[in-house]
């Protein structure tokens, strides 16, 4: 029976364990003891913390282990993520304080599973080095493509994406990297049946846990196709393909019905409108003719400050968050050539900027080889040898430029580029050459250990809590829901909020098991020149009318995050020490209870 086991490394042959040397062990368990401590520190300084984004996903994972799996059909969100997330808080059941630590467990789990992943891509990437070097060409010794190797990791998946971060970027990161390793294995020509079909299958759950990775994965398909020509395996790559589209087809078909198109998701429309167009399509009603017709927006109900009530259809936490495709649906977005060069320009430099990270050492560290090695253009042909790598991760860059742009959203394709760069090197064997390269290496571990280049550790934070010195924070989403309970709110009420909910509101309301129905638009920093909708700084006869507007909806109290002190005085209610306050929109409600 033929074996896929893949032949490790030794400094001089192929045969061995690939981490068997002394020296490859230390560094290798330097690296992943120092992404360990580093990452269970993140985790735990942020245990408490939460984005409404990760609310939506928590939704959806609850919306599909009820059975109602037309709500997980979502043109935003996939939702992989959050199935994961949801079923960890169905097996263990946490109490308020809890679900929020439990969720960065999870996610530090996924950071394990991801360190797992790039261990697997490294060790591969190492053998098909070990295999292609010439006679005369500098072995680099393995440790030094660890150290490389692990920097870069650190800093993406560290510094990029944070282990403190809830999204899904750090599992598109653990699958992305399975993918590449499984694609490396392939063009080594150690890839039977299993390798391919676990391709599409790992390619086919990264759609399903972020829309970006389906023309990505499509990317590294095409890379399947290239790596196998040779050894003469299409048959094999056509049936990671057959499983990719099993996998992701259900879903693709179920959203293109509901959206009357042929679609993988809405989110680059509805980002594109945003980010490119400046459209505020979190309430759009249709205020530009040419950007379309809103097909189902959200209800306004009061004029200024602009008021909006969006109970139904969708009975989640905070339904305009959950799929903002669906409120949006109609937008369409225009190209406007001065406003996407501008968008694309303002990113690529952004994008740039990032390789330029740890204090320039790995632009600085790849030029000095690169400009030793004396190969000149030959160079060019040493990167394109890793086209099958390149293709997705570069795409992946390449769409982001166009839209939107967020470190954590091209971590793992800036790993895989950087990667792939320092793996063309290809240097005359000399002993300066190994401590030249040697250096380089210590450089850019040494950069990424420096205290003013690396993330946040929390020490200091993280030992006062574990002492139990930390004092309680009023204002924290665990006590504003204890305290909203405490008030006399229960599981199922309806709310309003007087502020933009997708700051802070929608994390209590989660945990307090509360559905807001409505809101007044106003982001408290401005963020989005939405001052005039300041509830506060209207007279008192226009306040009364939204909430008279507000108790219409059925929403049966109103919270305020910013209510000054003078409004105990109108009726409002303090949410115990924090600065929330309460007003009941039906009074005879908070009797009786």
């Amino acid at each position: 029976m033929r074996t896929e086991t893949a032949p490790a490394i030794r400094p001089k042959n192929t045969s061995g364990n690939v981490f068997g040397q002394d020296a490859e062990d230390r560094v290798r368990r330097v690296f992943l003891v120092l992404c360990l401590v580093l990452g269970f520190l993140q985790a735990w300084a942020s245990r408490m913390d939460l984005g409404s984004d990760t609310i939506a996903y928590l939704d959806m994972g609850d919306q599909f282990w009820r059975g109602h799996w037309g709500m997980v059909i979502n043109g935003i969100w996939t939702p992989l993520y959050g199935v994961i997330l949801d079923l960890g808080i169905r097996l263990f059941h946490p109490s308020l304080y809890w679900v929020f630590p439990l969720v960065h467990a999870i996610v530090f789990l996924i950071f394990l599973v991801t360190m797992w992943s790039f261990d697997f891509l490294l060790q591969e990437l190492i053998l098909l080095r070990r295999e292609r070097e010439s006679d005369g060409e500098l072995k680099v010794p393995v440790w030094i493509w660890l150290a490389i190797g692990y920097a870069f990791f650190s800093w993406g998946t560290l510094h990029l994406i944070n282990v403190s971060e809830t999204r899904p970027d750090m599992l598109v990161a653990a699958s992305f990297f399975v993918a590449c390793g499984l694609l490396v294995k392939i063009l080594r020509h150690k890839a039977g049946w299993p390798t391919y079909l676990t391709l599409g299958l790992v390619l086919g759950a990264s759609y399903l846990t972020k829309p970006i990775m389906f023309p990505v994965s499509l990317a590294c398909l095409v890379g399947a196709f290239g790596c196998s020509i040779n050894s003469r395996r299409l048959h094999r790559a056509g049936g990671a393909l057959l499983v990719f589209l099993v996998v992701t087809m259900p879903f693709i078909v179920a959203l293109s019905k509901v959206k009357h198109k042929l679609t993988y998701s809405e989110s680059g429309t509805y980002n594109y409108a945003t980010y490119v167009d400046h459209f505020d399509a979190v309430h759009w009603q249709g205020e530009i003719p040419e950007a379309g017709k809103p097909i189902h927006a959200t209800r306004q109900i009061f004029d200024r400050p602009a008021t909006f009530e969006f109970g139904s259809p969708l009975n989640v936490t905070y339904p305009v968050w959950y799929d903002q495709s669906y409120w949006s649906f109609g937008l369409k977005p225009h190209l406007d050539l001065h406003s996407q060069l501008k968008v694309f320009a303002t990113i690529s430099e952004t994008e740039w900027a990032t390789f330029f990270s740890l204090q320039g050492s790995m632009v600085a560290g790849l030029f000095i080889l690169l400009f030793a090695s004396g190969r000149k253009w030959s160079i060019l042909r040493d990167v394109a040898n890793f086209w099958f790598l390149l293709l997705p991760a570069i795409g992946a860059l390449a769409l982001y430029s166009l839209v939107h742009f967020e470190p954590r959203y091209t971590a793992p394709f800036s790993i895989i580029t950087i990667l792939c760069l320092f793996f063309s090197v290809h240097l005359p064997s000399s002993e300066d050459n190994r401590r030249m390269f040697s250096a380089v290496a210590i450089l850019i571990v040494v950069m990424f250990i420096y205290p003013p280049g690396m993330p946040s550790m929390h020490i200091k934070s993280t030992v006062r809590d574990l002492l139990g010195r930390s004092e309680s924070d009023p204002n924290s989403y665990q006590e504003v829901a204890k305290d909203l309970q405490l008030l006399g709110l229960r599981p199922g009420d309806r709310i309003a909020s007087m502020e933009s909910s997708d700051y802070n509101a929608a994390v209590w309301a989660y945990l307090a098991q509360i559905r807001i129905v409505a809101e007044v638009h106003y982001f408290p920093h401005d963020l989005f020149d939405l001052s005039a909708n300041n509830f506060w700084a209207v007279d008192s006869a226009t306040q009364a009318k939204v909430l008279q507007s507000l108790s219409n909806t059925g929403a049966i109290a109103a919270v305020s995050q910013f209510a000054p002190p003078v409004a105990v005085s109108s009726g409002w209610k303090r949410v115990g020490n924090s600065q929330y306050y309460l007003y009941w929109l039906q009074p005879a409600a908070q009797f009786g209870r």
